[in-house]
């Protein structure tokens, strides 16, 4: 059965969107030509342009706003959970799934306001609220301030996230490792010993999440190329 013209319009702007996000993880912004992408995609300049008025930069600003997530920043007890598993979730997801990738480079090019600095300004009100429901549960330590924390958290991460580009693959050690720091700063004893800080809890997160098909494919891609058995 042919599918309704709505849906075909939908399914070809996801297919740009992800073929976009696949040349902007590999070059960045500024190296990326419309004709990459329109290339990658199969689809002429005409198609490309009628769902992204703007060029590439409209295109990157959909990248972007598709790949930053905190799904897995449900609410949990205790609070500081959600924190540290929608933190854990996104490095998982950001090596393995283009379109994750390809936001974070993007939302780290500063020559480009429109994106950069994205992931900042999208999670740290959204940390600083876990963290204040946190403080009303009594998990942190006298003194925490949870705005100061909130920012600090989301800066740590991103930073952590540049450093590991080099070695993507292990950007879920090093931010479970920044983590178990943070954390160890600002909760009481109590509330250490119920968290969950593995490196493991990303994986099981995110299998349970709207990113589960991509991040199974993104595996299997990888593991092929490097001729690893996933069994």
């Amino acid at each position: 059965m042919r599918q309704p013209v709505q849906q075909r319009s939908i399914d070809k702007r996801a297919e740009l969107v992800a073929a976009a996000a696949r040349v902007f993880a590999e070059k960045g912004f500024y190296r990326t030509t419309v004709e990459d992408i329109t290339t990658l995609a199969g689809v002429g300049r005409g198609a490309f342009y009628h769902y992204f008025n703007e060029g590439k930069s409209d295109a990157a600003t959909a990248v972007v706003t598709e790949g930053f997530t905190m799904d897995a920043a449900v609410p949990m007890l205790p609070r500081i959970q959600s924190v540290v598993d929608a933190s854990i979730a996104l490095a998982t997801l950001t090596p393995v799934v283009p379109v994750v990738k390809a936001a974070a480079r993007l939302a780290t090019e500063q020559d480009h306001p429109a994106f950069y600095g994205h992931l900042i300004r999208l999670y740290i009100p959204q940390v600083t609220q876990l963290i204040e429901q946190a403080k009303e549960f009594g998990e942190l330590q006298q003194g925490v301030d949870p705005v100061l924390t909130a920012e600090a958290w989301v800066m740590l991460y991103s930073g952590t996230d540049q450093h590991a580009r080099l070695d993507y693959h292990r950007l879920p050690q090093k931010i479970a490792a920044a983590n178990a720091v943070m954390v160890r700063g600002i909760v009481t004893a109590e509330t250490a010993l119920q968290l969950d800080m593995s490196v493991e809890r990303g994986d099981f997160l995110v299998r349970q999440s709207r990113w589960a098909e991509e991040y199974v494919q993104g595996l299997e891609a990888a593991a092929s190329a490097t001729g690893t058995d996933l069994s």
